[in-house]
């Protein structure tokens, strides 16, 4: 939420870090074979882009604060 600012950008953001995150994988142990490893990488990257949508969408819902001083009408 703090990194990505708008709930369009999440999936973006976290295809971006699970690539990296594979790249740099292979390069420290080779292309990952394991199927197990390929469901854990989909499904925390789903996690992460729906719960970072829901808190960058609550962020955007938030009421704009509006000064509370009442400007004095001279009539």
């Amino acid at each position: 939420m703090v990194v990505v600012e708008r709930a369009k950008k999440c999936l973006d953001f976290a295809a971006t870090m699970h690539i990296i995150h594979l790249v740099v994988c292979m390069c420290y142990s080779g292309f990952p074979t394991n199927w197990l490893w390929w469901l854990l990488m989909l499904t925390t990257m789903v996690i992460t882009a729906v719960l970072g949508e829901y808190l960058c969408w609550r962020r955007e819902m938030r009421e704009i604060p509006l000064s509370s001083v009442r400007p004095v009408l001279d009539v």
